[in-house]
């Protein structure tokens, strides 16, 4: 298996068909092909050779699209870099995985020369952006008009393909090192028990092309075979305007984007109604949250994936699926998973423990890394550091992250459920639990609230609330309410960075029960 595939079967299936759009720009697939097979010539002309990390720091465009499928043509491999980032961590990533070709667009051009001054191995710059080609780099669109089309190496199987860094939690980044097979294999068999996908169709990509979930879904809609349009960043209002001028059919969006877009007081005015599909993902997707998205997309089905970086897409809940409780559905065709006690051994159903996996779809481990790589595979298996159970139908049920679990007064206190049960107070509009230092309890169970514009609650009011649904030891002992949550380039909220600014709570304290 090899990545470029899709490229092949567009163009022998479908070569006039519009491959991808963005702004003013509107390619067809044959016009897209003979750009990836130049740029791969340009990659070749600078001394790119095979296996050599080929990186991208710019808004998602149809150019990142060429970048993918370009730098493996090339027998390359595709090192997408997270916007979000500082200097300093960019400089990292550069550095660790020894990129040689770092392609900009106009927003990142400004850093490039201090990238060049801090990252030994960085040869070449090359700028993708749409105005004049700064001084000391080169230019894209010279790059792809010189070149010669280069025939494609076909390179797959177990060789390296991807190198994503991930947002490093615990200290630095590790980059995800994945296969040609372990992406081409998890979308395939993501695609198998994705019922309500169909040929063709219109995918908007909005969520950023340097995280595994928008590569996922940009690599499906190769596979299928549909129409890519491109939007540099994320904004409520360009993602409505989009949606009714493309007349988009499928999407993905991270729970944070689907929050921005029904709180944005004018989703009523546009025409959403081609949306026939959209699948969140990246972090819980709440069931308050999931009421609103479908009042405002009532034509589109939703799915919701859960995964990760090194293992890509594990569980699916379609449309329709309606099981008992909250669950993030069941493993996709290719995935194997259990649920692992400390001691290695699998749990009976509906007990809690770490869930792992193993298969194909599997990172090939974490670059430079042998260390860490050797603790996550550990006896052949993916560790993935969330604490969950299945039931007897084989849905799986996330409960927490390993980390975030809450021991107070001797009893276990799961964040997401806490999180799940606020998050029904029609006046919250997102929150985030953490444990923090109690004398008395060891930790106690303290909740951070975003509230929804215009609306009013007191801390009194969510206790009240949240002691209707469960026990009174997991009800927060101490709440505050903030203007925004600090999130990742994922669109994770950052429990880290609450813990480390907050050693007492803020706010008033509750007498325990």
């Amino acid at each position: 298996m090899y990545l470029t595939l899709p490229l092949h079967r567009a163009l022998q299936q479908r070569p006039d068909a519009i491959m991808t759009i963005c702004g003013n720009r509107v390619r067809t697939t044959t016009e897209v092909a003979d750009r990836v097979a130049r740029l791969a010539g340009a990659l070749r002309g600078i001394a790119v050779h095979e296996g050599d990390r080929v990186g991208m720091l710019a808004l998602n465009s149809d150019r990142y699209h060429e970048f993918f499928l370009g730098s493996w043509w090339a027998g390359a491999v595709a090192h997408p870099i997270n916007t979000r980032w500082s200097v300093p961590e960019i400089d990292y990533a550069i550095n660790d995985s020894g990129t040689k070709v770092l392609l900009v667009d106009d927003t990142y051009a400004p850093v490039a020369a201090q990238l060049r001054e801090q990252c030994p191995q960085l040869r070449t710059v090359v700028y993708c952006g749409d105005e004049t080609t700064p001084a000391g780099m080169l230019g894209y669109e010279d790059l792809i008009a010189d070149a010669a089309p280069v025939p494609d190496v076909r390179q797959g199987g177990d060789i390296l393909a991807l190198l994503l860094y991930t947002g490093g939690t615990t200290g630095r980044p590790k980059g995800v090192m994945i296969s040609h097979r372990g992406l081409f294999m998890s979308l395939l068999g993501t695609h198998a028990v994705n019922l309500a996908s169909q040929n063709g169709g219109i995918t908007l990509h909005t969520a950023p092309l340097f995280h595994i979930a928008a590569i996922s879904s940009w690599h499906t809609q190769n596979i299928l075979g549909g129409t890519h349009v491109f939007l540099p960043s994320f904004t409520a209002g360009a993602f409505l305007e989009a949606v009714q001028r493309y007349k988009v059919t499928t999407c993905i969006l991270i729970p944070s984007m689907m929050q921005m877009i029904c709180d944005d007081p004018d989703i009523d005015s546009h025409d959403v109604s081609s949306l026939r599909r959209i699948t969140c993902g990246g972090s819980a997707f709440s069931d308050g949250l999931r009421r609103r998205a479908m009042k405002a997309f009532p034509t589109a089905g939703f799915g919701q994936g859960y995964g990760m970086t090194e293992t890509a897409v594990l569980t699916i809940l379609d449309p329709g699926e309606s099981p008992e409780q909250r669950a993030t559905g069941r493993t996709v065709a290719h995935v194997e998973l259990a649920i692992h006690d400390p001691e290695g051994s699998s749990v009976p159903l509906g007990e809690i423990g770490e869930v792992v996996t193993r298969g194909d779809h599997v990172m090939m481990g974490y670059w430079n890394r042998p260390e860490e790589t050797a603790e996550a595979l550990r006896g052949g298996w993916m560790h993935t550091g969330d604490l969950g159970y299945l039931d007897k139908d084989g849905y799986l049920y996330i409960v927490d992250r390993i980390k975030d679990m809450i021991i107070t007064g001797g009893e276990n206190v799961y964040s997401a459920e806490v999180e799940n049960t606020i998050a029904t107070h029609p006046a919250v509009s997102s929150c985030a639990v953490i444990g923090l230092p109690d004398p008395q309890w060891g930790e106690r169970v303290h909740a951070v609230i975003v509230l929804k514009p215009g609306s009013v609650a007191t801390v009194e009011d969510i206790q009240a609330h949240t002691r209707n649904f469960i026990a009174g030891y997991k009800t927060p002992r101490s709440i505050e309410f903030v203007k925004t949550l600090p999130m990742s380039a994922a669109g994770k909220i950052l429990k880290r960075d609450l813990r480390t600014t907050r050693t007492t709570a803020p706010t008033q304290v509750s007498q325990p029960e």
